[in-house]
């Protein structure tokens, strides 16, 4: 079998992918193998977009026409009828390049399709009797019957009733024996309603925690009354000035809230605030022998390092 050389059927192959990715960005105009990737998908493109750009102009010109013919007092679907009967054979393009240049020739147009559709007033607008007549039809004597309807259908229930009520009048000997049951489940009822109320006991625990809620809660309430003045004394007692104390005002100021948190004391300050209070002391971290997990200091350290010194 001979050999075949196809050499330049190869290269005429990529010179017209090439050619047709001329511009493309990047690799997509000079590498085959990624110019045909592009080349194929922007075929595909413009296959689906010569289809939809003959929908999209048709709906221009339909715009076009519809603001035109409304100018001139009449509705494009009117516009097209008209046209038609009177056997003006315009397409849409021609009538919106019209519409656009030639606005008095379009006026023209617009008059021959009135007098087609027989319209000298333009626009129609519904008379106000037709909108008269609707509430007229809603309101029918159907309410009546629908009364009537279930009364009838009582009258057999009753009669449906009678036989049933016959029917227990055989069954009378099977009562005494039901009688007898009732003692006994009134006996079972009572247990359970003990048992039910012993767990009621120890509900009465957490009230206790409430009071001592309460009785904290005074003593926070009698710090919001005093003034700002009144609570930087107290924390001046427990040797806390304002320097040691983070300010949640504007700019970092010192706050009334924040007087309130510390005038009670050391366990008010946050961990930042105990180690400024402790350098401003002298007393160095290094000094504090902690008792968290691999000897970190907490907040507890600081608090007993500071109160015994």
């Amino acid at each position: 079998m001979p050999r075949v050389k196809r050499g330049p059927h190869r290269k005429d192959k990529r010179k017209r992918v090439l050619k047709l990715a001329k511009g493309f960005y990047g690799k997509k105009k000079n590498a085959y193998r990624i110019a045909k990737q592009a080349v194929d998908r922007a075929l595909k493109f413009a296959y689906r977009d010569r289809r939809q750009k003959k929908r999209d102009f048709r709906s221009l010109w339909i715009v076009r026409i519809n603001a035109a013919s409304r100018e001139n007092g009449l509705s494009y679907n009117r516009l097209i009828s008209g046209l038609r009967q009177a056997g003006l054979e315009l397409n849409r393009k021609v009538l919106a390049d019209i519409a656009v240049h030639d606005a008095e020739g379009f006026a023209a147009i617009v008059e021959v399709a009135k007098d087609a559709l027989g319209e000298e007033a333009g626009l129609k607008v519904r008379p106000a009797t037709e909108k008269s007549k609707r509430p007229e039809r809603v309101k029918t004597a159907a309410a009546p019957p629908v009364k009537a309807k279930p009364k009838k259908k009582a009258e057999p229930k009753a009669e449906a009733a009678k036989p049933a009520a016959a029917k227990p009048k055989k069954a009378r000997p099977a009562k005494a024996p039901a009688e007898k049951v009732a003692p006994e489940k009134v006996a079972t009822k009572k247990p359970a309603a003990k048992a039910e109320a012993a767990p009621e006991k120890p509900a009465a625990k957490p009230k206790k925690a409430a009071k001592a809620a309460e009785a904290e809660a005074p003593a926070k309430k009698d710090l919001e009354a005093l003034t700002v003045a009144e609570l930087q004394e107290l924390a001046a007692g427990h040797g806390i000035a304002e320097s040691d104390v983070e300010g949640s005002g504007a700019s970092g100021g010192v706050v009334k809230a924040d007087w309130v948190r510390v005038a009670g004391g050391l366990e008010g300050l946050t961990v930042s605030e105990l180690e400024k209070l402790a350098d401003r002391r002298g007393v160095a971290k290094d000094e504090v022998e902690g008792s968290g997990a691999d000897g970190n200091v907490l907040k507890a350290d600081w608090i007993r390092v500071l109160s015994e010194r």
